[in-house]
């Protein structure tokens, strides 16, 4: 029987990490779901390595693996080889991923920050252009951002480029989960829904928050949040496109009309605001997974 050439793909999520196998058209074969929270019970590393082990031996018949490909919601060293800090899985840090995986599966590893693979999805499949400067901010738990410029990443000096969430707000004395204090992450992305929630919409769901309380000077503040995180980016960068996602984006009663506005509001005039290009990622939970395809065989095909 011919076995199907893929990449093992891995979207490693706060809550969540998916799994499957891209061919080379990126389409998804063997796709799984395991919580994040189980895999960091007795030890991340040992649990990828279990998950790993048995999602390829259920596969080695019908498949042949080029190589693997993950995502993490994490700053990521220059080399791409090591997660150096990822406030939301406990026992990452500093973790050699590829190192590791390579040791275990005698496979290429790939290893890159969750939301460039989000990006990569994105610019393939919204037919955006590769060439000049193109952002990406996904709100969910947190704030992620891609910065690529010609089709490739723009990493910094140290790998870890694109800290949207963390920059600092005068005045702001919270600590954030990633050890600073004053970070805008904690004001607009999804942590916050999550507190308001318990603190203040205590009767209610965080799935339903936009819907009913939209109106509300809490969740106005948390979408203005969103919009100077925007806004701040593309006064700086002043890109070709912003591409806007993330799950809280997709969530019911989404108010996508304040927020742009909001955006348009802080954006500096006359330009780059009367030029300025928003446009919107498909809601897929499958994007990170098939990103994570993409880079993978862009890599492969490099060689």
């Amino acid at each position: 029987m011919d076995q199907t050439e893929v990449m093992l793909c891995m979207d490693i999520g706060g809550t969540n990490c998916r799994i499957g196998l891209c061919d080379r058209s990126f389409a998804l074969h063997e796709k799984e779901i395991v919580s994040t929270e189980r895999m960091t019970e007795n030890g991340f590393s040992s649990a990828l390595v279990t998950l790993l082990r048995t999602f390829l031996s259920r596969c080695k018949e019908r498949y042949s693996v080029r190589g693997i490909s993950l995502g993490f919601p994490a700053t990521i060293d220059k080399a791409r080889r090591t997660v150096l800090q990822a406030p939301a899985i406990p026992g990452v840090d500093n973790l050699a991923v590829c190192d590791l995986l390579e040791r275990e599966f005698h496979l290429p590893v790939w290893l890159e920050k969750d939301v460039n693979l989000l990006f990569q999805y994105d610019l393939q499949f919204l037919g955006l252009p590769s060439e000049g400067l193109l952002i990406g901010i996904y709100f969910g738990t947190g704030i992620g951002n891609a910065i690529f410029f010609d089709g490739k990443p723009f990493m910094g000096r140290n790998g870890v480029a694109g800290e949207l969430g963390h920059i600092p707000q005068l005045g702001n004395e919270r600590e954030c989960a990633c050890g600073n204090v004053g970070c805008l992450e904690p004001f607009g992305g999804g942590k916050r829904l999550n507190e308001l929630c318990r603190n203040v919409f205590s009767e209610d769901s965080i799935r339903t928050i936009y819907r009913d309380h939209r109106e509300t000077e809490q969740v106005r503040a948390q979408i203005d949040a969103m919009a100077i995180a925007v806004a701040t980016e593309v006064n700086i960068l002043d890109p070709e496109y912003v591409v806007l996602g993330g799950g809280l984006l997709q969530m019911e009663g989404f108010p996508t009309e304040t927020f742009e506005e909001r955006i348009r509001r802080y954006v500096r005039k006359p330009y780059p605001e009367r030029n300025l290009r928003l446009v919107y990622s498909r809601p897929n939970q499958e994007n990170g997974i098939i990103g994570a395809g993409i880079y993978g065989w862009a890599q492969i095909d490099r060689k």
